[in-house]
């Protein structure tokens, strides 16, 4: 297919050519939060930084599948690794590891709000099977929604950089998405609602980078009784530019003559706090992600050293990563689980680092009071049986 195509090269081919994240003449702050394609482009700061911990947490995370029995947590079967779903969740295509897939759906989750998964069918023969046989990422400022106001979602129009639009039907990809009060059909991410707050921080970057740029000024007042002409100020201007401009001159003395007086040009104590405002907007910037600023590589307080970062990973994954996984789970279990039968379901494991201690003294506890037997919990793990283990292969 065509678009298969064009998403496999979009993959191995080689990166786009940058562009400058600079607004329209006139443009307000914000001016980006509509367009996808600016969304991806806001990947970098702190809202790298940011974007980056979450995205690398989820993609650690194992899904695995499920059969599901009845409602106790003993009676969901995990499905073998030989299961379909599970190869396809183990190897999404050729070109893509699980990481990398998880990873990619993720960033472009808290960008955009949105994610699409290309889920080519899979064929025997001329058949169409009612089973994907590969998972591919969609770039979400590629993908149009075409609404129906019978099925909802009527289909996707995918148009690649340079091609033309591809209608998908609805039955062929996954979206992800993060729930919009505003538009049932599109996704709203972290990003968009942060927009105003990126803007002041980007150009609080610019502006210090313009300063740094600059080098270091005499940072003094020129002051004389006399009355200089036009030519004589450019003249002083640029005879003190040259000596003293850059990193390396700062420190060379200032020798005035003619009664020319000097006294220290500082900043006011608003200037002051414009400057101290990139870190204002710096920590808005990971509230608004929810990551701890141990987790962003921020610390502090060193001395206190572990436990700041196991706190840090706990209010991490509980608060912020482990309801995404939740979200992509139950996503996953509606779109795809759901073909390999009515029963089967995709989870993830609780990634909180408390909570493995807690589930290992509930088993122990459940175990000595009888309430679960060793196979069970072995079960629920998605370990086999020790008292009636499966035949060996010949």
């Amino acid at each position: 297919m065509k678009l298969l195509t064009k998403i496999r090269d979009y993959f191995r081919g080689p990166p786009a050519a940058p562009r400058l994240l600079f607004p329209a003449p006139g443009a307000a702050a914000g001016w980006w939060r509509h367009d996808p394609r600016e969304q991806v482009r806001h990947f970098s700061g702190w809202v790298y930084a940011a974007v980056t911990a979450i995205a690398q947490e989820v993609a650690k995370q194992r899904p695995y599948a499920y059969r599901e029995t009845g409602p106790a947590e003993h009676e969901m079967t995990p499905l073998p690794t030989t299961h379909p779903l599970m190869r396809l969740l183990a190897r999404p295509n050729p070109w893509l590891t699980p990481w990398e897939l998880w990873y990619l759906t993720t960033v472009y989750l808290e960008l955009t709000g949105n994610s699409y998964w290309y889920c080519p069918p899979l064929r025997a023969g001329d058949a169409r099977l009612g089973i994907p046989g590969e998972l591919w990422i969609i770039p979400s400022p590629w993908v149009r929604i075409v609404p129906d106001a019978t099925t909802f979602v009527a289909g996707y129009e995918v148009t690649a950089p340079g091609g033309r639009p591809e209608f998908l039907p609805a039955d062929e990809v996954i979206h992800l998405k993060y729930p919009n009060p505003l538009d049932p059909h599109y996704g709203l991410s972290p990003l968009q609602a942060n927009a105003l707050t990126v803007d002041t921080h980007t150009e609080l970057q610019q502006a210090r980078f313009q300063a740094f740029r600059a080098g270091q000024r005499p940072g003094v007042v020129l002051a004389t009784d006399q009355v200089l002409s036009d030519a004589t100020v450019r003249r002083l201007e640029d005879a003190i530019t040259g000596r003293f401009a850059g990193r390396d001159n700062w420190h060379r003395p200032l020798v005035l003559e003619q009664g020319l007086r000097a006294s220290p040009w500082t900043l006011s104590p608003a200037e002051m706090d414009f400057l101290n405002s990139a870190r204002l907007s710096r920590d808005e910037i990971l509230a608004l992600y929810r990551v701890p600023a141990p987790i962003a590589g921020i610390v502090e307080n060193i001395g206190l050293g572990s436990d700041i970062w196991f706190g840090a990973r706990v209010m991490f994954c509980e608060g912020t990563v482990q309801p995404k996984l939740d979200l992509i789970a139950q996503v996953l279990t509606r779109d795809l689980a759901r073909r390999y039968g009515p029963d089967i379901a995709v989870a993830f494991p609780e990634c909180s680092p408390r909570n493995n201690a807690e589930r290992r003294a509930d088993d122990a506890t459940d175990a000595k009071l009888g309430i679960r037997t060793i196979d069970e919990i072995r079960r629920a793990r998605g370990l086999g049986s020790i008292t009636n283990p499966s035949p060996k292969r010949r």
